[in-house]
């Protein structure tokens, strides 16, 4: 009999005892809700990434790993927080402890949200990067620049969110934004210009680090590509530093990937050459061609009656995209036409004017 009174209390008191506007079962309830919900987070948490772990040895991709890294960014305090979340259903609760716990989930999740998304706009850069070729200071300049381009644009964007959230009227913030950032715009109109074409470069991929480009502006070889500006290192030695809209508001020819280059001159012969001698012009350059290395002889026809001169036209093609390599060539192509016209008894004309006098 005293044994079932004192089981009837101890029900009683957790039935109707009031703690802090909640009885003893209800925070029963919310602790058991806490214990479960927990274990379970770290049970899906710890099975998501041994199973990712074991596809990631059977694959060659680097999506799994970066599941991993993803899974990997939340930390103990974010599943506390969700299983207190839980666990408070059980329990009735004041509106500022909601609103409180409301802040605290927003601010801790959204921080949270924001490395994710750092996370998977690096791997974008670094695939694009990688899918441009882009190595060693050439990458390192474009990835850390277009990240930090990236981070403060979604650090703007979870700031508002957070706001909106809080109830801060953020059309208002927006408007101010808007009428600052056009003023803005307009006041660093030519570094917006050449921060944009920046990313006009990193996706078109006009040159990168190490082409040697010759544009209307300036000849010479790529060395740094910035958020503003390109640095080219010239021909005569110096660093010349054009901005990245005038770079790209040039024509610009990329000699990087030249294979094989078309040469094309044309040789002045006298007037009064006898039929037979300009025969046998084309089959002289054709010899003088033949004889430089990775040279391709194409044609050598008589062009134009010049002014001054019987005008041949010469076309072959150079295996050797080095611009040294091809002086030489074409210095040896040269002297080897001199050679076999004079032997032939060509002469080469030269700017001349004859007067004839009628008696």
């Amino acid at each position: 009999m005293f044994y079932n009174w004192d089981m009837e209390r101890i029900q009683n008191w957790f039935d109707y005892s009031i703690i802090l506007g909640n009885t003893p079962t209800a925070y029963a309830y919310a602790l058991a809700a806490f214990c479960v919900a927990l274990a379970l987070l770290y049970i899906v948490k710890n099975m998501g990434i041994g199973r990712l772990k074991a596809m990631a040895e059977k694959t060659e991709t680097d999506l799994d790993d970066l599941a991993i890294a993803l899974i990997s960014k939340f930390q103990w305090l974010e599943y506390q927080l969700v299983a207190f979340f839980i666990a408070s259903r059980y329990l009735t609760r004041s509106a500022g402890f909601d609103r409180g716990l409301k802040i605290l989930l927003l601010l801790v999740f959204t921080y949270r949200a924001i490395t994710i998304v750092q996370v998977l706009l690096s791997y974008w850069v670094n695939k694009i990067a990688a899918k441009r070729e882009l190595e060693g200071a050439a990458r390192t300049s474009v990835v850390n620049s277009t990240q930090v381009i990236m981070r403060a644009m979604v650090w703007i964007a979870a700031v508002l969110f957070v706001l909106d959230n809080l109830g801060v009227n953020i059309s208002a913030v927006l408007a101010g934004l808007g009428i600052g950032g056009v003023a803005v715009a307009l006041a660093a109109q030519a570094i917006l210009g050449d921060l944009f074409n920046f990313f006009v470069i990193l996706l078109d991929k006009p040159f990168t680090v190490g082409d040697f480009i010759v544009s209307d502006a300036i000849s010479g070889t790529i060395e740094h590509i910035g958020l503003k500006s390109t640095r080219i290192r010239s021909l005569s030695g110096e660093i010349v530093v054009i901005s990245n809209s005038n770079l790209l508001g040039s024509r610009i020819r990329n000699y990087q990937d030249l294979t094989k280059r078309r040469v094309v001159f044309k040789t002045g012969v006298v007037y009064g050459t006898k039929p037979e001698v300009l025969k046998r012009v084309p089959e002289v350059m054709k010899k003088a061609v033949q004889a430089v290395p990775k040279a391709e002889f194409d044609r050598c026809n008589l062009a134009n009656y010049g002014e001054f001169a019987l005008e041949f036209e010469t076309v072959y093609y150079l295996s050797e995209p080095d611009y040294t390599a091809y002086m030489a060539a074409h210095e040896k192509t040269l002297l080897g036409a001199l050679e076999g016209l004079a032997a032939a008894g060509a002469e080469l004309a030269y700017p001349t004017q004859t007067v004839l006098i009628k008696k």
